[in-house]
C-alpha cells in the first residue's frame, strides 16, 4: 500500500491520455456488458422455465401453419397433462402506433393454471371470466400506459381484418424475469371475430398449445405421444418442452452466441491494445525516472509491478465505470418502453458483471505486460544516458 500514491501520481501524469483510455475502455465494456447480458439473461430464463414442467405444440411446418383448436382438448385429456390452452397471436394496433405489443387469445380457464408463477387477484379472474370481452394485462404493460381496470382498450386489426374492442378486467403481475407485458383476451372472442368478418377462414385455430404437464418424468414422452398421434394428420405437430422451444426461438436469429463471443473477444484484443499503446508512450517518457528508481535500489521485480500496477489501475477505473455504469443504468430504466415491448425486461446480472470487472483488469494486465518487462531489464546506465 505504501507505492499506492506513486502509482496513482504516475497514472495522472498525463491526464488527458489517461482519461482517453478510461473512457475507451469504459465504453466498449458496457458495450459488452450488453452483449453478454443477452446471453446470461436467455440462459437464466431458460433455466429457471424447467421447473415449470410446460410442453408447447406447434404445427411442424413452422409458426405461419396453425394448430386446430380440436389439438387443445385432445392434449388436455392426455394421461399426465394438467391443463392445456391456445395461444393465438393477434398482432393489433393501439391507436396511431406502429409496432404492437404482446397480445394473445388464450382459454381463461386455464391460463393461471399453466402459467402458476403469474398472479391474480381471484375477484379479477373471475371478472375475466365472465366477460367474453374481457381481457387482462401485465402490470409493467398497465403501469407505461396507465391503464386500470375497468378501462376500454381498442385493438385494430393488422393480420386479421377486424377489431377487437377489450375490456380490462384484471392485471397480473409475476417474477421480474417473466413477461409482464401482455395482453391476453379470451380466444373464443378472436374466433367469433374470424367466422363474423373473415368468412370463416382461419377459425378454428389455436395458434400453439401450451400445456402444463404433471411433472417432469412424463414431459419427453407426451412431446412423443402428440407427435406420433398427429404425424399422419393434416397438420403434424412439433412438440418440445418450453425450454426448448426457446432456445428454437432463440435460433431463428442465427448462432448468436458464437457472434457474441466473436465480437467479444475483439474487443478484449483492441482494448489491450490501447491500453498498451498508451503504457508504451507514459514508460517511454519516464525511461530516465526508471533508471533514477533502479539506481537507488529498486529491484527488477519492484519495477515490474509498480508499472503493472498502474496499468491496472488505468483499465480497472476503465471497467468500474463501464461495469457499473451499465448495471446501474440498466437497473433503473425501463428497456422495454424503448423497444416496445421487444425487450421485456433487461439488466446487467452480477455474474456478467463481475467478469466484465475482471475482464478490465486482464486488460491492464495484458496492456503493462510488455512495458513492464522493458522497464524491468533497463539497464541504468542506459537509461540514464537517454534523453527523452
Amino acid at each position: 500500500m505504501k507505492y499506492l500514491g506513486y502509482i496513482t501520481r504516475n497514472a495522472r501524469r498525463n491526464p488527458v491520455r489517461s482519461l482517453l483510455t478510461i473512457a475507451s475502455i469504459a465504453v466498449c465494456l458496457a458495450l459488452m456488458m450488453i452483449l453478454l447480458s443477452f446471453l446470461s439473461i436467455n440462459d437464466e430464463v431458460l433455466s429457471d422455465i424447467r421447473i415449470y414442467n410446460r410442453i408447447i405444440t406447434m404445427s411442424s411446418q413452422g409458426f405461419a401453419q396453425p394448430v386446430p383448436i380440436a389439438r387443445v382438448r385432445e392434449i388436455a385429456a392426455m394421461e399426465g397433462v394438467v391443463a392445456a390452452t391456445p395461444f393465438a397471436w393477434y398482432g393489433g394496433k393501439l391507436g396511431e402506433e406502429t409496432m404492437p405489443f404482446a397480445q394473445f387469445g388464450i382459454d381463461p380457464e386455464t391460463i393461471f393454471t399453466i402459467y402458476d408463477e403469474l398472479t391474480i387477484p381471484p375477484d379479477q379472474l373471475k371478472a375475466f371470466q365472465e366477460d367474453r370481452a374481457g381481457c387482462v394485462v401485465g402490470r409493467k404493460l398497465a403501469e407505461d400506459r396507465g391503464w386500470k381496470i375497468g378501462d376500454r382498450i381498442p385493438l385494430k386489426g393488422v393480420i386479421y381484418p377486424f377489431d377487437l374492442n377489450l375490456t380490462i378486467r384484471g392485471i397480473y403481475d409475476g417474477p421480474p424475469n417473466r413477461d409482464r407485458r401482455m395482453l391476453l383476451f379470451h380466444w373464443n372472442y378472436l374466433d367469433e371475430g374470424l367466422r363474423r368478418d373473415a368468412q370463416g377462414r382461419d377459425s378454428g385455430n389455436a395458434g400453439t398449445v401450451v400445456a402444463k404437464c404433471k411433472n417432469a418424468e412424463v414431459m419427453a414422452s407426451l412431446c412423443k405421444k402428440i407427435d406420433d398421434l398427429y404425424r399422419s394428420s393434416d397438420t403434424p405437430t412439433r412438440t418440445q418442452t418450453e425450454e426448448a422451444f426457446g432456445k428454437m426461438f432463440a435460433g431463428m436469429f442465427g448462432d448468436m452466441r458464437a457472434f457474441i463471443q466473436i465480437v467479444g473477444l475483439a474487443v478484449l484484443f483492441a482494448l489491450t491494445c490501447v491500453a498498451g499503446v498508451s503504457m508504451a508512450m507514459s514508460m517511454r517518457e519516464r525511461t530516465t525516472e526508471i533508471a533514477v528508481l533502479k539506481a537507488i535500489g529498486y529491484g527488477k521485480a519492484l519495477v515490474l509491478t509498480l508499472v503493472l500496477a498502474e496499468a491496472m489501475l488505468v483499465a480497472g477505473l476503465g471497467g468500474v465505470l463501464g461495469v457499473l455504469g451499465s448495471k446501474l443504468f440498466f437497473d433503473q430504466v425501463d428497456i422495454a418502453r424503448y423497444t416496445a415491448g421487444f425487450l421485456p425486461f433487461f439488466y446487467v446480472p452480477w455474474t456478467t458483471a463481475l467478469s466484465g470487472l475482471a475482464a478490465s483488469l486482464l486488460i491492464g494486465l495484458a496492456s503493462g505486460l510488455v512495458p513492464a518487462t522493458r522497464a524491468a531489464r533497463l539497464s541504468v546506465v542506459d537509461g540514464l544516458r537517454k534523453v527523452v
